[in-house]
């Protein structure tokens, strides 16, 4: 018996995170997108998922949002710096799985993603 669709999206929200946070194209995407304006997310989208990301996606039809948020439950090492700012990751078919990712605008307008790891 196959995994669930929900164990799939639990299983790979995480890997969506850290490729759209550390890709230069998502990052600045989110960046100038207004708070909470969700972008799908899925095997069809522009950008190129890592060799490790893109197969589930496609195999399993998985679809994610992306998204700017203001708040999240998590905490971030520089989460009350004005510099800081939030991406969301959240399965379209199930709102609950949901991973954050934090990332602050360097001095120099550089983007570091300052997520803990897994």
């Amino acid at each position: 018996m196959g995994k669930s669709r929900r164990s799939l999206y639990r299983q790979y929200v995480f890997d969506v995170m850290c490729d759209l946070s550390q890709s230069d194209y998502w990052r600045q995407l989110l960046c100038d997108s207004e708070y909470d304006h969700k972008f799908l997310v899925n095997s069809d989208s522009e950008f190129k998922f890592s060799e490790y990301t893109r197969p589930p996606l496609l195999k399993h039809n998985l679809q994610f949002y992306a998204s700017k948020v203001l708040e999240c439950p998590e905490e971030f090492p520089v989460s009350s710096d004005p510099g800081c700012v939030i991406f969301k990751f959240e399965a379209l078919e199930f709102p609950d799985i949901v991973k954050y990712s934090g990332n602050y605008f360097g001095e120099d307008g550089n983007i570091f993603d300052v997520t803990p790891p897994k």
